[in-house]
């Protein structure tokens, strides 16, 4: 059964749709859960590279582990829903990507994997993938903060000063049964980001909207 609603689902054993009325024609399904564990530091942090673009929150508390939206594939066994987001952001300087950092945790159904890329901007929204690679093995959702999904560009891509590029998760066939949560940003704060669902086209949603992007960041070097 596909949920087009916003679905923070209080999910301790039993889960339950919800709906925040905002003025939009279709809203990110996700989920919230109680956390049962902590993780207090990023066991991969690589502290020798430029901070590009972060929305993550500091030591500790990179992101909210009990709250996120779903990246998830066409085939997933909870809501055969394809769901895709992307957060944008914008280079202070030229520089080249060499890593991204990504609040992705496995929602214990599928395939423990997600796609992870870099897109272009097309007017306001993600167009065509710069790069991409499929992550695997993410911590569950439900066990905290601080682990995160790590992807080292395997041929570093450079990104221009004051262009707006996206960090999407996604997924593709060989995740097309998976469902993972995007945790939303440390402190909950309204943000802008995009998503789609069944590949339908995106929809932009800004801070206005009240809703929290999902935590990531791209690292790499500076001229």
């Amino acid at each position: 059964m596909k949920k087009t609603l916003l679905a923070v689902l209080l999910c301790v054993t039993v889960l339950s749709l919800c709906s925040l009325g905002v003025a939009a024609d279709r809203h990110p399904a996700g989920a919230s859960t109680v956390v049962r564990n902590a993780h207090p530091v990023n066991p991969n942090a690589d502290t020798g590279l430029k901070k590009i673009f972060t929305n993550l929150g500091p030591s500790g508390d990179l992101y909210d582990a009990a709250v996120g939206y779903f990246v998830s594939g066409i085939n997933n066994g909870f809501n055969g829903q394809k769901q895709d987001i992307a957060i944008p952001f914008t280079p202070k300087k030229a520089s080249t990507v060499t890593k991204v950092e990504a609040a992705l945790q496995y929602y214990n159904l599928g395939t423990n994997a997600a796609v992870v890329g870099i897109y272009k901007d097309a007017s306001g929204l993600p167009g065509k993938v710069l790069a991409s690679k499929l992550l695997k093995n993410f911590s569950d959702f439900g066990t905290g903060c601080c682990a995160l999904a790590n992807w080292k560009l395997a041929t570093p891509l450079a990104v221009k000063k004051g262009t707006q590029y996206w960090i999407v998760g996604t997924t593709n066939k060989k995740s097309a049964d998976a469902i993972n949560t995007f945790d939303w940003v440390y402190n909950d704060a309204a943000g802008n980001f995009a998503f789609q669902q069944d590949d339908g086209g995106w929809i932009y949603l800004s801070a206005a909207y009240g809703y929290p992007p999902s935590a990531c960041a791209a690292l790499g070097t500076q001229p």
